[in-house]
């Protein structure tokens, strides 16, 4: 009997929230972070392209030998796959993300580094993973990532699992934005 009432209710509550003038559409949510207390960094266009040049922000937090990032872009190719690719004062580069801008060419990224390694499929070099502390510096870039979709490991020895790739699938990893400040990561 109890059962029959609530089929009863769920099918008043639903005819009775049927007439479109009480129907609300789904609407996006964007929720904005709160950075107060975090460095920023601006990311330069690596070409100028004219009007419509890409822009760029980091904003990072360094804690307890690890970083945490956002990073924020604007006038990108719509639908693009790019990737953040962290460069140590060595040269030693690590691609740490990758991700697609929006329909506007917008693009918003997150994330926490504990140590400096590859996230995404990579070429033939890859470096070892190691310390944040050990880079001593790091600049930043956002460049197009051309990588196939699926996974890949060019590792011969097995002894790291295979990296995601879900890129553009044309070969292209050409640098769009670049820091010209450094971040400090070693004390």
């Amino acid at each position: 009997m109890v059962r029959r009432a609530a089929v009863i209710a769920v099918l008043s509550l639903a005819v009775a929230c049927s007439n479109d003038s009480d129907m609300q559409a789904p609407k996006s949510v964007r929720i904005v972070p709160d950075l107060t207390g975090y460095n920023t960094i601006p990311l330069a266009a690596s070409d100028a392209q004219g009007p419509q040049t890409p822009s760029g922000t980091f904003r990072y937090m360094v804690v307890d030998g690890a970083i945490d990032w956002y990073l924020f872009a604007s006038e990108l190719v719509p639908a693009r796959a790019y990737r953040v690719v962290l460069t140590a004062a060595d040269g030693k580069e690590y691609a740490i993300a990758s991700r697609r801008s929006d329909a506007k060419g917008t693009l918003g990224m997150h994330g926490v580094e504990t140590a400096l390694r590859n996230r995404q499929c990579v070429g033939a070099e890859d470096p070892s993973r190691r310390t944040l502390e050990s880079a001593r510096t790091l600049r930043v870039s956002l460049k197009g990532d051309g990588s196939a979709r699926g996974a890949s490991s060019n590792d011969l020895l097995g002894s790291r699992s295979a990296l995601p790739c879900g890129g553009n699938g044309d070969g292209k990893f050409e640098y769009v934005l670049q820091s010209t400040d450094a971040v400090p990561v070693a004390p």
